[in-house]
């Protein structure tokens, strides 16, 4: 199993740098298939983190600070919801809303491309707030619950069409403070048990290669590879959610 997941942090880490999400995608439901759920979300949340702070000072230039404020002050609000949440609802509960959530943003964000213009186009300044807010407090809560919080915000920038450069830097910021406060959260709650410093030690090192790997190959990712990919890992995570969740009550 250490194979397993040391392999998938490898790709997990390559895809994050290059599409702006991915790592916690791919590696978080395997470790909370592994770990206890406060144990995985801090081993994927210190993993992730290390990736964007590694990522964000070379592509700083690029970060749209309006869209980040919306996001990041729903995701304030997202992380103290979220958890509380990991302390009072079940793990299957927290999952089953986390397929909801993709599920809808899988289908609003191919939508999005499908449509002639982009969405909000016409949106007051006050509506944009709004639904920066909402995408970013879903954004926080899933970032506290399940070390996912970039779905959410990847979807309301991308659909108001902006380029792929300046998603992937806002992505990487809001994750920075997003990550950083998750983390000081369950610190505080639980402290750090052997078991995630064990695991965050174990796969640093293919963390780290997949970034090296991946800052190469944004270089030549066009906006329509970023977006196949995109939705290829929301698919992908969705299938995963769903066989855990059928195998833990159905076999």
């Amino acid at each position: 199993m250490e194979l397993l997941i040391a392999t998938l942090c490898f790709l997990g880490a390559l895809v994050q740098a290059t599409a702006g999400l991915g790592f916690g995608l791919v590696v978080a439901p395997l470790l909370l298939a592994v770990y206890e759920p406060v144990d995985a979300i801090q081993v994927a949340g210190a993993l992730t983190l290390t990736i964007v702070a590694l990522i964000t000072p070379f592509i700083v230039k690029n970060i749209l600070k309006p869209e980040l404020g919306k996001l990041a002050l729903g995701s304030l609000m997202g992380l103290v919801i979220g958890s509380i949440c990991l302390q009072l609802v079940p793990i299957e509960a927290i999952r089953i809303a986390a397929l909801v959530v993709l599920a809808y943003s899988l289908i609003r964000y191919v939508r999005t491309h499908l449509a002639a213009t982009g969405y909000g186009a016409s949106d007051t300044e006050t509506e944009r707030l709004g639904r920066g807010v909402c995408f970013g407090l879903v954004s926080g809560v899933m970032g506290a619950t399940l070390a996912m919080p970039g779905p959410m915000a990847l979807v309301f920038l991308r659909e108001q069409r902006i380029a792929v450069a300046k998603v992937r830097a806002t992505v990487f910021a809001l994750m920075i403070g997003s990550y950083l406060g998750t983390l000081a959260i369950s610190f505080s709650l639980h402290g750090i048990s052997a078991v995630a410093y064990e695991g965050l030690l174990t796969y640093l090192p293919p963390t780290l290669g997949g970034v090296v790997a991946g800052s190469v190959l944004a270089r030549f990712i066009p906006a329509f590879l970023f977006d196949v990919a995109t939705t290829l890992l929301m698919l992908s995570t969705l299938v995963v959610l769903t066989t855990k969740i059928l195998t833990t009550h159905f076999f």
